[in-house]
């Protein structure tokens, strides 16, 4: 069965050039479902982009929108960011809203109130948190008391290699357990950086540098190579198919690597093959 409604396609390093709606099409033709936006993309450029492909084309989307990343990480900027986001993209509602980074020196009811105002406005349909902790999670969630149905993602690196040294200030990862608590709670975990920015494919990058993430690497090649895939596709399909569901957001710009993308949605993996890769287990 197709994974496809699980990939995120992440807008990071696109830009508003004609290059951006072909491979837009390109993932709607393949049935991706869902795209990541934040406001610090480009200062928006990235999202005006998606705005202008969703006008062109009528696509029915799925839109995360992350905003309140430092120095605007603040309750008493949720609403500006929140019209940001729908500003540049050109929507109404968005269908979801995170906020980009935590501010621990605050109340997370804070952020919980400013967050439902943009409900009870019409502005968002849900929202979530991005490289936040469990335990402030719970906070907020505790804080939200019955409106908690609203708070609907959380979002962090999570990926076949796990993370050694933060790939930018303040950003966090989740670890299977995490996922396991999420799904317990209702709410869709949401793993940025799902293919580690290439660690997997061979690429060098210190906040994956691990003897034990060179192993994964290295199960990773040798299962593509028995199953006629590549290590990207591998990589992606590990995350698609975690005992939970799991949405990976995945970012390209080149439309080649995004059909290695798409392929990871039919790639067959059970358990024993996500076990192996991870090392839990041997074959």
């Amino acid at each position: 069965m197709s994974k496809i409604d699980q990939i995120v396609l992440g807008t990071a390093d696109l830009r508003d050039v004609p290059e951006t709606a072909r491979l837009l099409d390109r993932f709607r033709a393949g049935s991706g479902r869902a795209i990541d936006l934040a406001n610090v993309y480009a200062d928006g450029e990235a999202q005006r982009a998606v705005g202008r492909w969703l006008r062109g084309s009528g696509a029915d989307v799925t839109l995360y929108a992350k905003g309140c990343h430092p120095p605007y990480c603040s309750p008493s900027l949720v609403e500006k960011e929140v019209d940001k986001a729908r500003s540049d993209v050109g929507v109404e509602r968005l269908d979801v809203f995170m906020l980009h980074r935590d501010d621990t020196s605050l109340p997370a009811s804070a952020f919980g109130d400013a967050l439902l105002t943009q409900v009870e406005r019409g502005a968002i349909a849900g929202f979530g948190v991005s490289n936040w902790t469990l335990d402030r999670f719970a906070e907020l969630r505790e804080a939200l008391d019955g409106d908690a149905t609203r708070l609907v993602s959380f979002s962090n690196h999570f990926s076949l290699v796990e993370m050694v040294e933060p790939t930018w200030p303040g950003t966090l990862g989740m670890s299977t357990a995490d996922l396991a608590a999420l799904d317990a709670l209702d709410v869709t975990p949401i793993a940025w950086a799902s293919l580690a920015a290439g660690y997997v494919a061979g690429r060098g990058d210190r906040s994956w540098d691990s003897p034990e993430n060179e192993e994964r690497r290295r199960r990773a090649q040798q299962l593509a190579k028995e199953r006629g895939a590549t290590a990207t596709t591998v990589a992606l399909a590990y995350v698609l198919n975690q005992p939970v569901r799991v949405l990976a957001a995945v970012g390209t710009r080149s439309e080649a690597h995004l059909d290695d993308l798409l392929d990871a949605a039919t790639l067959p993996l059970d358990a024993g093959d996500v076990a192996w890769l991870s090392g839990r287990a041997e074959r």
